[in-house]
């Protein structure tokens, strides 16, 4: 098995009114671009320093957006571009580019715990799969080690019910997930707020637009 397994993690370009839409109910689309950005940043940070193996980052909306240039610049990261399709086509995609194991990752859970990263690199290099799942009902991060498309096709993404499908998926394949420890992406304004405490300079601009007191 490959010694290096690559984490790609998918980032959507911080375009105002294209991102973090669901902010909007406590901000305005600028403002939930400049979150969507840190959130990004925090995510590239936390990935390039407890992954063990490489960490590319696949992008949407604008390639050439100058925040996937200094992310480059900054972290040593690598990027490719997701394919057109739905989310489940693009991380199919994603992972059969890479081959397999391969791992895929949002960019909504910078909060991730150090450990998890460790975890799900060492069970891939033993041949098992992996999913993370997020409170919502989905799931942060899902490793292969095999093939397995079943897991990407007629998902209801962005709905409570991803991961009890892809799970179903996954037994009628006969391929066993370990599954990581759960946490609460970032989604909401109230999923935003939770995890303050381990972002004080998130909380800092918050305070300073007046979002927070």
């Amino acid at each position: 098995m490959n010694a290096d397994i690559p984490l790609i993690l998918f980032a959507k370009a911080p375009i105002p009114g294209k991102v973090k839409t669901r902010l909007q109910s406590h901000c305005s689309a600028q403002q939930a671009a400049y979150i969507a950005s840190y959130l990004m940043e925090a995510s590239i940070q936390a990935a390039t320093r407890h992954w063990p193996g490489s960490v590319y980052l696949s992008v949407w909306l604008d390639e050439h957006h100058s925040f996937f240039e200094t992310m480059q610049t900054r972290y040593p990261v690598r990027m490719t571009v997701q394919t057109d399709g739905d989310l489940g086509e693009k991380m199919r995609h994603a992972l059969h580019s890479f081959g397999y194991p391969a791992v895929v990752m949002g960019c909504d859970a910078p909060h991730t715990a150090a450990a998890t990263y460790v975890t799900a690199f060492e069970r891939l290099q033993q041949g098992e799969s992996v999913i993370a799942p997020s409170d919502d009902g989905g799931y942060y991060l899902l490793g292969l080690a095999q093939p397995a498309n079943a897991l990407f096709l007629d998902k209801p993404w962005g709905t409570a019910d991803v991961l009890s499908q892809t799970m179903q998926s996954a037994a009628t394949l006969g391929l066993s997930l370990h599954e990581l420890d759960s946490l609460n992406d970032i989604d909401e304004w109230n999923d935003l707020i939770a995890v303050l405490d381990q972002f004080d300079d998130l909380r800092e601009y918050l305070s300073s637009e007046g979002l927070i007191l």
